[in-house]
């Protein structure tokens, strides 16, 4: 997740990937909230999408094939 704007940390894979997933989810009420109007935000729509159309699962997956 080079150059995106959430951090994650975890003692395992699993953990760090599951604490990625939450960072997002709070990213992307966040994004919703205030961040789209910011210049160095709005370019996350699709992001966004992604994660809100995604169920827990899923964005899961798509972060253990490297999140792009």
């Amino acid at each position: 997740m080079d150059g995106r704007p959430v951090v994650s940390e975890g003692t395992a894979v699993d953990g760090a990937l599951a604490d990625l997933a939450l960072s997002l989810r709070e990213y992307a009420e966040d994004w919703d909230d205030r961040l789209e109007r910011a210049p160095n935000h709005a370019g996350n729509w699709a992001l966004v999408q992604l994660i809100k159309l995604s169920t827990d699962e899923q964005l899961l997956e798509w972060l253990e094939r490297g999140g792009e």
